[in-house]
């Protein structure tokens, strides 16, 4: 099946980072900000969508594109309406443009392709049929297993099956777990670096606190790997060598943290060779220092 030239997903994240984002990136956004990816639904979404349920979307270009055009660009599951929110995550540029977004998915659960997939209107039409909305389109159950066919085919590097795989188990019919709770606001650190450049001296703060429910997304994490990192430590930070600070009163040994060394956001496994074992302050510093 031949492909048309299209940007790599490195590329894809080099326009997101180096330039404002105009209303067709934030369409089709797939910028991990901290773990979630945040996108924009336009004026013509599908009002099933607003009901609560999770959905997938699978996005495609528009047929007219001069480039790319009719392309399968990417794919993102367990995704919930948030509702119309202001865009203060991302970067410098996305913030100074003041886009909105309404769903936010998990990193894990979002793929955009290396290699995008041609002729999307036909595997979703199938050999015939009309495209009655737009800009979205409810996908009957044939059309979904040709896109997962023509998609899986399209897929080359080992991180990308991977997701892939995880993304497919929903698409059959397998549900996502999603953890709402009370929290602060995820851009939380991203606001207090503006407010560091602000006039400080008047402020006072509040007594009683807003609180807001924040949908998370978590890994499922095997409980036998975070044991086999905590008791090879021997109570020894992996980082600084120092004794544990205090004993845990769960486990009964030394408290340390589990980190993975490369964090599965980023794709990281949840593996033994990928965890070490770090007391709370060498901890941080792996994550903000």
């Amino acid at each position: 099946m031949p492909y048309t030239k299209y940007p790599t997903q490195k590329e894809y994240r080099e326009i997101h980072e180096s330039s404002p984002m105009d209303g067709f990136h934030e369409a089709v956004n797939f910028l991990s900000e901290s773990g979630i990816i945040r996108g924009y639904l336009p004026p013509k979404h599908l009002l099933s969508i607003r009901s609560g349920k999770p959905f997938v979307l699978i996005t495609i270009t528009a047929k007219t594109a001069k480039i790319g055009g009719d392309m399968i660009v990417g794919i993102q599951a367990g995704c919930r309406y948030d509702g119309d929110n202001s865009r203060s995550g991302g970067t410098q540029a996305s913030r100074a443009l003041k886009f909105n977004w309404h769903y936010s998915c998990g990193e894990s659960m979002s793929l955009v392709l290396n290699r995008q997939v041609p002729n999307a209107r036909k595997l979703v039409l199938g050999k015939s049929g009309t495209w009655v909305r737009g800009p979205t389109y409810e996908i009957g159950k044939p059309a979904l297993k040709r896109l997962i066919g023509s998609i899986g085919k399209s897929l080359t590097a080992k991180d990308e099956r991977r997701k892939f795989a995880q993304i497919s188990k929903i698409l059959g019919g397998v549900a996502i777990k999603t953890f709402p709770k009370v929290s602060e606001n995820s851009d939380f650190e991203l606001n207090v670096a503006d407010a560091l450049k602000s006039d400080l001296s008047h402020v006072v703060g509040k007594r009683v606190p807003d609180q807001v429910e924040v949908r998370t997304y978590q890994y499922q994490r095997d409980s036998k790997v975070a044991a086999y990192a905590l008791k090879h430590s021997n109570g020894t930070c992996g980082d600084c060598g120092n004794h544990a600070p205090f004993k845990s009163s769960k486990t009964g040994l030394p408290y340390l943290e589990v980190h993975h060394i490369k964090m599965l956001k980023d794709g990281g496994s949840d593996t033994t060779d990928n965890v070490v074992a770090l007391c709370p302050n060498c901890h941080r510093k792996r994550h903000y220092g």
